[in-house]
């Protein structure tokens, strides 16, 4: 059972808003709104999914970079972060991340090791959330995360920083089951002209500049799963969805 609150931003959306009263637009029906709010729930799903297989992709990407230029404990060498504050803030989020954690991994290295503090980054990645993963992201010195995301086919550090907090954005949303159907996404990816990403004509603020960023960067590292075309695929089964709504 789906309840009011929830189905009316779907409502609103098929709204004449230019008329006293706001009467619905002709042609809408219950049902057509259940089907728009079913469209919704699947995007969600399968973006949520393929955010998910990134978000461990740049988890690993970031501790392969890391241990082999700063061994297995890079946190505590300062030449891996941009400045010495943000060196403290990324050491501080690990240490609350790895203490808060109820991962048998981390309870298991808390109960046998006490030095050095923290375990293994290729333990301790494994702990970490996506946001906080776009935190360590943006306070690792800049040549570290280049070399990150040219494996991603991304050209520099400041772009992959860019599209990673959009990415977390976008997996926000779906994991609190909010909608993506007529979203304007307050963080909106930088364009990648050279290889047009997003293609363009494509808003930015709207879903599929995300999905294409997205893509790009799943393909360059060898794990493509075509979400464009998937999504693609589901709008076809909703006419009552427009195109322009999620950016097609």
């Amino acid at each position: 059972m789906v309840g009011y609150e929830r189905l009316r931003i779907y409502f609103l959306s098929r709204r004449d808003h230019t008329l006293l009263g706001k009467p619905f637009l002709p042609g809408t029906s219950y049902n057509h709104i259940l089907k728009i709010y079913e469209c919704d729930a699947k995007l969600r799903a399968v973006c949520f999914s393929v955010v998910g297989q990134f978000e461990v992709l740049l988890r690993n990407r970031i501790s392969e970079e890391l241990s082999a230029r700063f061994g297995s404990h890079p946190y505590f060498d300062p030449k891996a972060f941009k400045t010495k504050e943000l060196h403290l803030e990324a050491l501080q989020k690990l240490t609350s991340v790895y203490n808060s954690s109820k991962d048998k991994r981390a309870k298991h290295y808390k109960d046998n090791y006490s030095n050095p503090p923290l375990p293994a980054i290729w333990t301790l990645k494994e702990f970490l959330t996506f946001g906080a993963t776009s935190r360590l992201l943006k306070a690792l010195d800049g040549p570290l995360v280049k070399a990150v995301a040219a494996d991603f086919g991304v050209p520099t550090d400041q772009m992959l920083e860019n599209w990673v907090e959009a990415l977390v954005d976008l997996r926000n949303v779906c994991a609190h089951h909010d909608r993506l159907f007529n979203r304007t996404f307050q963080k909106q990816p930088q364009r990648y002209q050279n290889a047009g990403v997003p293609a363009a004509g494509v808003p930015n603020n709207k879903l599929r500049a995300l999905i294409l960023c997205l893509d790009h960067m799943m393909t360059a590292r060898g794990a493509s799963v075509q979400l464009d075309a998937v999504v693609k695929k589901i709008l076809t089964k909703y006419p009552e969805v427009r195109l322009a709504e999620v950016g097609y």
